[in-house]
């Protein structure tokens, strides 16, 4: 699993910092979260497909988090993409897609856009296929936002030197079968899946941006692996970042410790921050686990 940042700025972009996106590589697929102006452009820098994108997941329509969005939907269908694209989001998505569609005479598609609105005032499973599920909810901000979760299922794995003391070859194709939760018989030694097989926890990701401190923030993040945060101004300004309906370094740090999460990376940062210095010894001061202050293009693998 990846995790691609591709834009780290508040409302302003900078010249280091472009409007927030954020993209999740996972068995194949990739998952975008927001699009802001020039995502297109970040994607296409950072070497990936946007035709491998299957679900857009969008936080809240402020134009720092969507306005990349027309021009990305236009490239895939001038790319002839034919694929399904899913879209989540809060409620009057599809009105407010439709209209900015038309407006730019790009609202006939190569492809089918499936749109998802939601407002999941607990954390709520959204999505749910066989290998994980995006969890969602409602944050605090002036204009309904939502924060959202990845959750990758747990693997029954094979535990491949027990079968060779056992004399079974493991490359044999019935071994499959024992990942199924099913036991199997190979040269006439019936080989029971729960005495050779182990449990691997799955990987967790969670997003939030654009959101006052809040309370559901952390059962959504949850002994998250990646917890990837915004700490758009530092706790000197609280009141300007309580006035935005945004939350401070230290706020965010809180939420990190509080979920017990692995690694805490912060990002949205205000244009006034030419350096994060600042807001990451104020992380630091509250979160004492693996900290990264986000930065445009940075990759984390986990």
């Amino acid at each position: 699993m990846k995790l691609k940042i591709l834009g780290t700025s508040s409302a302003f972009p900078t010249r280091t910092r472009n409007h927030t996106a954020n993209l999740l590589n996972y068995s194949g697929e990739s998952l975008l979260f927001d699009c802001g102006e020039g995502t297109q452009r970040q994607l296409r820098i950072s070497n990936e497909n946007p035709q491998k994108i299957t679900k857009i997941f969008i936080s809240h329509w402020h134009g720092d988090h969507v306005l990349g969005l027309p021009g990305l939907l236009q490239s895939m269908g001038m790319n002839r993409r034919t694929s399904r694209l899913e879209i989540y989001g809060p409620v009057g998505t599809k009105n407010k897609l439709n209209a900015i569609m038309k407006a730019y005479e790009s609202d006939r598609l190569s492809y089918r856009l499936d749109i998802k609105e939601i407002r999941p005032k607990k954390v709520t499973t959204i999505f749910e296929n066989d290998k994980y599920k995006i969890n969602s909810v409602l944050l605090s901000h002036p204009v309904p936002c939502l924060g959202y979760s990845f959750e990758e299922k747990e693997k029954i794995r094979i535990n491949t030197s027990i079968l060779e003391d056992m004399g079974v070859k493991t490359r044999h194709p019935s071994l499959r079968d024992l990942t199924l939760k099913k036991s199997v018989t190979i040269n006439g030694k019936k080989i029971n899946w729960k005495k050779v097989t182990y449990t691997q926890p799955g990987k967790k990701f969670a997003v939030t941006i654009d959101t006052s401190y809040c309370d559901q923030i952390v059962e959504l993040a949850k002994n998250a692996d990646v917890f990837l945060c915004e700490s758009t101004f530092s706790n000197k300004i609280k009141d300007s970042a309580e006035k935005g309906g945004h939350m401070t370094t230290k706020e965010a740090a809180k939420l990190g410790k509080r979920a017990k999460v692995d690694h805490l990376v912060l990002t949205h940062f205000s244009q006034r921050y030419r350096s994060t210095k600042e807001l990451e010894s104020e992380a630091k001061s509250v979160f004492r686990g693996k900290l990264s202050m986000a930065r445009d293009f940075m990759e984390i693998k986990f």
